[in-house]
């Protein structure tokens, strides 16, 4: 019984300290210019870089995965880009991905992006494995669209919001874990 706990308690030590030590992300992925193709690996070194942020406290971090052919991903995403202009100051960052088939990327979802939201910020998920790419956050999503998942300032997952939300039901679980 012993030798489980002390297994389990190595192996979630490990995944902790894999999680904080991976490296810095490419510097196109901090500052966007248009829709970037992440991986895995990128997706994980966002989160750990926007959790590090250089004080003791870290960010909030919205993960919000979304598709253009989504209609309650696309009715949300003007309330998720007016929560990080209101919360950006207090800590909260926004990590979009777009779950689309990554070589819609040139055809579909760059222009969606430019035309539809200018000012949203979002990645492309370029991994087949959608399960894989998710299991950074949460290794029980059930690929319900949109799904935004909310990670505290010590890189816990607080929330998982599923299908379109309103302003007001995002700020109500965002707020209180805000200074």
């Amino acid at each position: 019984m012993y030798r489980i706990v002390i297994i389990c308690l190595l192996g979630s030590l490990l995944a902790i300290a894999s999680f904080g030590q991976s490296s810095s992300p490419r510097p196109e992925l901090l500052n966007p210019k248009t829709v970037e193709a992440i991986s895995t690996d990128d997706l994980r070194q966002l989160l750990t870089h926007h959790l590090n942020n250089g004080d003791k406290s870290g960010n909030l971090i919205l993960v919000n995965f979304w598709a253009t052919w989504c209609a309650p991903c696309v009715k949300e995403i003007p309330e998720i880009v007016k929560l990080q202009e209101k919360y950006k100051e207090r800590g909260l960052r926004v990590i979009a991905v777009s779950m689309d088939e990554p070589e819609e990327l040139e055809t579909g979802v760059r222009p969606f992006v430019r035309k539809r939201f200018p000012n949203f910020v979002s990645y492309l998920c370029k991994e087949s494995d959608h399960d894989k790419f998710a299991s950074v956050i949460d290794t029980a999503w059930n690929e319900i669209m949109p799904t935004n998942f909310l990670i505290d300032r010590n890189g816990k997952l607080r929330a998982t919001l599923t299908g379109g939300k309103s302003y007001e039901e995002f700020e109500a679980v965002i707020t209180p874990l805000l200074p």
